[in-house]
């Protein structure tokens, strides 16, 4: 009998290394992204995307690495394989080429302008009439259908990341700033600029949908298949819908924008 279960024992943990080694690895990479994706030094990274990839990779075996990079060597490792999923890109038709995405976008940000002291400029949804003023983009991101038309119309200075173009901004050496009020607001609390600098009135310039991109590298397509259907089980238990509201994070409908497409110039890698 003790022969047996000194068997059995032998047998399970066998069993047991062997899952342990089969498991599969997954790199998950982003940038910093409030609430979504957030740097914390000595730590992995923590925020939505975080816990959401964690609940994946428990009910899958992953055995998922975490790691912050700037957003171009972010995007690069996973378009060429080095990484497996990238966290939240919009969704575009050029990154279609380059990336596999999940469907189910797991955030939505508001694209707007910030502006200086007052006054500020006068925006009403007319790019014309922002003519002639400089106005800063974020290195790598993406605006939107109605921006990205716009471009032969507007004089474009491209910054590193938010904290720069604000700062340019409180200098007067640009007039705007397009950016999104997620990434800027803890920003602007940092420098302690919330009095000087804020949202200019008007219409958004966008409305855009987040999402998990993988890399089309094996395993990347059939990881992204996995992905999706496990955030799918997610959404239905409700486990999905308590870790956005426990962000702070708005979780987008399952239909409408989050599948829409629209294009964006060759020259632009951004979120």
């Amino acid at each position: 009998m003790k022969s047996c279960w000194r068997g059995w024992v032998a047998g399970l943990c066998v069993a047991w290394t062997a899952s342990a080694a089969s498991a599969q690895e997954v790199l998950a990479v982003g940038t910093s992204f409030p609430r979504l994706f957030m740097p914390v030094p000595g730590n992995p990274p923590e925020g939505l995307a975080v816990e959401l990839l964690q609940a994946v990779a428990q009910l899958r075996g992953w055995q998922l690495r975490l790691a912050h990079y700037p957003w171009p060597r972010a995007q690069a490792m996973v378009e060429h394989g080095q990484a497996q999923i990238l966290v939240g890109p919009y969704r575009t038709p050029e990154r279609e080429q380059r990336f596999i995405f999940a469907p189910s976008a797991f955030y939505e940000d508001r694209l707007v302008f910030y502006g200086g002291p007052a006054p500020r400029p006068h925006w009403q949804g007319d790019y014309r009439a922002l003519a002639g003023l400089e106005i800063a983009q974020v290195a790598g991101w993406a605006y939107g259908e109605a921006f990205e038309q716009a471009r032969p119309l507007l004089r474009l200075t491209t910054v590193r990341d938010v904290e720069t173009g604000l700062r340019m901004l409180r200098a007067g050496r640009v007039a705007l700033l397009a950016t999104n009020e997620r990434n800027t607001q803890p920003v602007l609390a940092n420098l302690g600029l919330l009095q000087q600098l804020g949202p200019v009135e008007g219409p958004a310039i966008g409305q855009l949908r987040g999402h998990f991109a993988c890399s089309r590298q094996p395993p990347g397509p059939a990881l992204c298949e996995a992905l999706e259907q496990t955030l799918q089980l997610l959404r239905r238990n409700g486990d999905w819908p308590r870790l956005n509201q426990k962000w702070g994070v708005g979780l987008p409908d399952v239909e409408g924008a989050s599948s829409a497409l629209w294009r964006l110039p060759a020259q632009t890698h951004g979120p």
